[in-house]
């Protein structure tokens, strides 16, 4: 037998009934598989709900991979729908952030029900990070039946601020609220409504108890939607003092110096409408990927600046070309959108003429001929119809005056006789055509004079002409002269 032992130095004597006994450098091989870590993205936005078309949004992403160490140096990809936004962005990791090491939510792990008792089917739902039968299916019964958990009263937490979170789902569109009480319940109380939907989305409620607050607090769940199967996962409570640090932890308890993976990306590139949120992680070979909840909200149309200026500035003298020159651009110029389509000028509620804006957001008008601006005092306007982007928009008045011009210097007067020349007796019609060189016609009178004496008056018709009736001349010679007396527009 020693000898047979001498050669199985390196073997293992199994003797029935007895353990095995190694012998040399024996060893036995243990298999230990190690499966991928699943994940959940969680994401904001600020601002967030109802923002402004081409202001900037800062997106911010929260990779929480359970209390394992979190990847670095990998990226994850922001999506508006399914269209990418932004370049990959690398995770960084921040420590001691909440890393949603527990899910349990049931009246075993520190839950209670108060009220018309509801309906609890623990851990019987997978959760948003895709672990199977983590999450727990909640149906209220009435306005009482409240799920509740109360975290011990041994802590005074007047004057600090508390958030709790907690992920919800539902098949049907419904509400989750959730309260937020100091204990015993007499100087605290805040109530925030969570909106539910088939995707998995974080609730949370964030309140900074007052200075009377007494030890300790509560957190409860209600629903006003009864009967209503609400899935609930990873409820967390946290306090300012210490970001992502626990008050108090439900079931699991949360590794020590665990992280967090973030990125950021801040987006100025959102038109007006509505827009769909998320990001994606890719994962790798120790982590499952996964895309974050969806973050909803409204771009609104910007209110463009819009400026008028008039060329020559503030005034003119009537017939003289006056151009009016809109610039519209972004108010904050942050995105360096520019609006596009037409705009409409005005003198007070008359329109006086249109522009297309061009690639630079200007468009210009000039007023002469018979389209001058007549004499006196002008305020002009030019009003924006909008467009994809941008809301209408209205620029503030110009005051413009215009002069009269000199009639001695643009009014021309031409005059003829019939018959010419005439015989004593014979009755002599007098005819003038009136003209100016800045292209709008005078109106008013015309004076004809028989050298000092006056042969009388007429008004000029809307084609400048006008004739005068003479019955008899003295026999000689006449030098008849047509004279303007000048009108609103002309001196």
């Amino acid at each position: 037998m020693n000898g047979l032992i001498g050669k199985l130095s390196s073997t293992v004597l199994l003797i029935v009934g007895m353990p095995p006994i190694l012998y040399g450098n024996s060893a036995t091989l243990v298999t230990q598989p190690v499966a991928q870590r699943n994940t959940i993205g969680t994401l904001v936005a600020s601002p967030s709900g109802a923002v402004t078309a081409g202001d900037p949004v800062t997106l911010t992403y929260m990779l929480m991979t359970g209390g394992a160490p979190a990847p670095t140096s990998e990226t994850v990809q922001f999506f508006n729908g399914a269209a990418q936004i932004g370049d990959p962005q690398t995770i960084t990791t921040v420590p001691a952030m909440n890393l949603l090491p527990f899910s349990q939510v049931n009246t075993g792990k520190g839950w209670s029900t108060e009220g018309s008792a509801p309906s609890i089917a623990p851990l019987t739902v997978t959760g948003p990070d895709g672990s199977a039968n983590s999450a727990t299916a909640l149906q209220f019964m009435d306005n009482s039946s409240t799920v509740y958990y109360a975290v011990p009263s041994s802590t005074n937490y007047a004057g600090q601020t508390v958030t709790f979170s907690i992920y919800a789902q539902s098949a049907v569109t419904t509400s989750l609220n959730l309260t937020l009480q100091d204990n015993p319940n007499v100087a605290a109380d805040e109530t925030a409504p969570c909106a539910v939907s088939a995707g998995w989305n974080r609730c949370v409620i964030t309140y900074k108890f007052p200075a009377n607050a007494g030890t300790g607090f509560s957190v409860s769940l209600s629903s006003s939607s009864y009967g209503v199967p609400i899935n609930v996962w990873g409820p967390q409570v946290e306090t300012a003092t210490a970001p992502g640090g626990y008050v108090s932890t439900i079931g699991v308890a949360r590794p020590a110096g665990g992280s967090a993976g973030f990125a950021t990306l801040t987006w100025n590139e959102f038109l007006a409408g509505t827009h769909n949120v998320t990001v994606q992680y890719g994962g790798d070979a120790n982590f499952v990927g996964s895309t974050s909840n969806q973050v909803n909200f409204t771009a609104n149309k910007e209110d463009p600046s819009i400026v008028l200026m008039d060329s020559p500035a503030g005034t003119s003298v009537y017939g003289n070309a006056v151009t009016l020159t809109a610039t519209l651009g972004d108010q904050d110029n942050s995105d360096g959108w520019v609006p596009t389509g037409t705009i409409t000028f005005y003198d007070g509620g008359t329109v006086i003429g249109t522009g297309t804006l061009n690639t630079s957001g200007q468009a210009s008008i000039t007023l002469s001929g018979a389209a001058s601006l007549i004499a006196g005092s002008h305020s002009l306007t030019v009003q924006y119809g909008g467009d994809s982007e941008f809301n209408t928009a209205t620029s503030a008045a110009v005051i413009h005056t215009v002069t009269r011009a000199e009639s001695s210097q643009v009014v021309a007067v031409s005059i003829t006789s019939n018959p010419n020349p005439a015989t004593y007796g014979d009755a002599v019609t007098v005819t003038f055509h009136i003209t100016s060189s800045v292209g709008i016609l005078p109106t008013g009178s015309v004076t004809f004079t028989d050298g000092a004496t006056s042969l009388g008056t007429v008004t000029i018709d809307g084609s400048g002409n006008g004739s005068l009736f003479i019955p008899l001349f003295a026999a000689g010679t006449h030098s008849i002269t047509a004279t303007y007396s000048g009108d609103v527009n002309y001196n």
